[in-house]
Order: C-alpha cells, then sequence, then structure tokens
C-alpha cells in the first residue's frame, strides 16, 4: 500500500471524528495533513467531496437545531465569493497557497484559544463580511470554517446551535464550492479515486465523532485539544512550506 494513501487514510479517519465531535474542523485538519503529501489542486476537491458527505451525516441528526436566521446571511456572502477563491487556486503557485492557508488556520486557533467571553456582532453586515471571507476560503481551499468558527462559537449561543448551524453552512458552501471546482475542471479522475478511498475512514470517524459528542458532550475540553493540534498542524506545515515548498 502507498505510503501516502495510509498517511491520507489516518489523517482522515482523525479529521473525521473531530468533525464529529465539534462541528468543524475537518477541512482545516486535512488540509495541513494531506497538504505534506498531495498538491492544493488535488487536496482542496477531495476535501469537499469528503466534507458534503460527513456534512450530509450529520446534518440529518441535527437540521432542527440550525439557526437558519444569521446562517442565511452567511451563505449569501459566502456565495458572492466562492468563485473568486476557486479563480485563485487555478492561478495562483503551489508554495504560497500552502503558506496561505497555514497562516490562517494558525491565527484562527490562536484567536479561539485566547477567546472566552468575547460575543460577535450578529448583524446583516456582520453576518455577510462573515460569509465573504468564508466563501473565499472554501473556494481556494476548502477552509470556509475559520471565519464561521469564530463567529459562532464568540456568541453566547447555547453549543448545540453552534454546531448544527456550521454543520449545516458547510454543507450548503461545500456543495457551491464542488460545483465551481467541476465548472474549473479541478475535479480529475484522481480526485474521485481518493475521495472513494477516503470515504470509509471518514463515515467510521464521523460516527465515533458524533457518539462521542452524543454521550460526553464536554466541548469546551475537546475544542481547546482540537485548537492546540490545529496550532501544531500549522506550525509543521508553515515550516515545510518555507523551507522544501
Amino acid at each position: 500500500m502507498d505510503w501516502e494513501l495510509l498517511f491520507a487514510a489516518v489523517a482522515v479517519a482523525g479529521a473525521s471524528v473531530i468533525r464529529g465531535y465539534t462541528g468543524f474542523g475537518f477541512a482545516m485538519v486535512c488540509a495541513l495533513c494531506l497538504a505534506l503529501v498531495f498538491p492544493p489542486a488535488t487536496v482542496t476537491p477531495v476535501i469537499l467531496c469528503l466534507d458534503i458527505l460527513g456534512s450530509l451525516w450529520l446534518f440529518l441528526k441535527a437540521y432542527h437545531l440550525v439557526d437558519w436566521r444569521g446562517l442565511s446571511g452567511i451563505i449569501l456572502g459566502a456565495a458572492v465569493t466562492l468563485p473568486l477563491g476557486t479563480m485563485a487556486l487555478v492561478h495562483v503557485p503551489v508554495t504560497p497557497v500552502r503558506i496561505f492557508i497555514s497562516l490562517i488556520i494558525l491565527s484562527a486557533a490562536i484567536a479561539l484559544l485566547g477567546q472566552k467571553t468575547m460575543r460577535s456582532n450578529t448583524g446583516p453586515w456582520a453576518t455577510a463580511a462573515v460569509g465573504m471571507g468564508a466563501g473565499f476560503l472554501s473556494g481556494l481551499a476548502a477552509l470556509g470554517g475559520p471565519p464561521v468558527i469564530l463567529f459562532y462559537y464568540s456568541s453566547d449561543r447555547p453549543v448545540d446551535v453552534s454546531r448544527a448551524s456550521m454543520i449545516a453552512f458547510f454543507l450548503v458552501v461545500d456543495i457551491l464550492a464542488i460545483s465551481a471546482c467541476v465548472a474549473g475542471g479541478l475535479v480529475s479522475e484522481r480526485v474521485i479515486q481518493l475521495s472513494l478511498w477516503m470515504a470509509v475512514p471518514l463515515i467510521l470517524g464521523i460516527w465515533l465523532g458524533n457518539a462521542l459528542f452524543q454521550k460526553f458532550r464536554n466541548e469546551a475540553a475537546f475544542r481547546r485539544q482540537v485548537i492546540w493540534l490545529l496550532i501544531g498542524l500549522s506550525v509543521v506545515s508553515l515550516g515545510k512550506s518555507i523551507i522544501w515548498g
């Protein structure tokens, strides 16, 4: 078995457990891990395909908790800028994209780590701005999560509502993003093969993560562990990109 495929399968399984438990983190962990062995133009559509499958499974269990009023503004903003991110993915060189991804995730993780009592602005302009940032990052690297995560986890919404709303966001935006990738010719035979290969570890990880959430719901402690993991992976990926390209 190709060691790159084995590494990718383990990364997807671990990221899926995190996703199933917290409602976020899959694309961020996968992007950092898979970027170590595959080019961004391959990583992005693979992550989108997998995230759609995982989000659909989780959405069917949590749709009744979604904050549709706030989420609608975020989705509209994302729809505007998502094609711009996809265009940038096609034309931007590999190394700058990897560095950009690592810096974005590192910044978001540090911000989440220090966030305690901050409350986000939930007005229409704020939700649109969050959506526009998320849409661009979704198209560029399947990383629309950080702006939305910061938005929901810096508010006083219940954990169940924040988690369900992020699941719904990822499902809608990932569908838009993969459509843009198809239009841009980024969904190759290699992408389809990798997505099928990773489907089993994805499903198993999502199932385990969701079961852990339903049983323990100690989201605050688990989230801090995830954030520290993201910080570590960001530093590793950033160092690799700067030193080896």
